[in-house]
């Protein structure tokens, strides 16, 4: 439903049926392993095209290496909040159209740990509306509904129910300006349903 905020605990991998899916990335844009738990690496690996069981084309990060080449930003970082499009690749097979690349961790330590600061959240939140309504006119897709993750949370190191306050109060900012947009969130930590949900309901 146009203008509504929907939470659910779903891996973000399986969701059916949205037109556009947003990952969490570094700023370097570099996707997490295929094989890490991350939402970077289970969007990797499930746009990932097959055959036989092996990986013929790694679909998202072959275009993210692709964006960075072509904007000249290859082994460079991004501002943080910079969101990046591709295609959904495999995943277009269940009714997904785009998948939104939100670059909103910065390494430190030497890249042991990740740091995200709160405002990146918003600048994230923005930009990925933004480049939907752009995409709108300039690829011709019926965009109307979009799914976050929980940015921020995590290795992000901001707490869940921070993360939720601050993703919440974008999105509802951004729906007040456009209303057009349905809005799923999802986690697959329970613990975190609660934060969302509180998060929701306080809008």
């Amino acid at each position: 439903m146009p203008g509504s905020v929907t939470v659910r605990v779903a891996p973000i991998e399986r969701v059916w049926d949205t037109d556009i899916l947003v990952s969490s990335e570094n700023v370097y844009l570099e996707m997490s392993k295929t094989f890490r738990p991350t939402v970077s690496g289970v969007l990797r690996r499930a746009a990932a095209e097959r055959a036989a069981g092996e990986v013929v084309d790694d679909v998202l990060a072959r275009e993210l290496a692709l964006w960075l080449h072509t904007h000249r930003r290859t082994g460079l970082a991004v501002p943080p909040g910079t969101v990046v499009p591709t295609s959904a690749g495999a995943l277009s097979r269940q009714g997904v159209r785009r998948i939104y690349h939100a670059a909103v961790a910065t390494p430190v330590d030497h890249g042991s740990r990740y740091h995200v600061a709160p405002g990146t959240v918003a600048d994230a939140v923005r930009a990925s509306f933004e480049l939907g309504r752009a995409e709108r006119r300039t690829l011709a897709l019926p965009l109307t509904s979009i799914c976050f993750p929980l940015l921020g949370a995590g290795h992000g190191g901001l707490p869940a129910a921070d993360a939720a306050a601050r993703l919440l109060a974008a999105i509802r900012e951004e729906l007040r300006r456009d209303p057009s947009w349905s809005v799923l969130l999802v986690t697959v930590h329970r613990e975190y349903l609660e934060f969302l949900r509180d998060a929701n309901s306080g809008s």
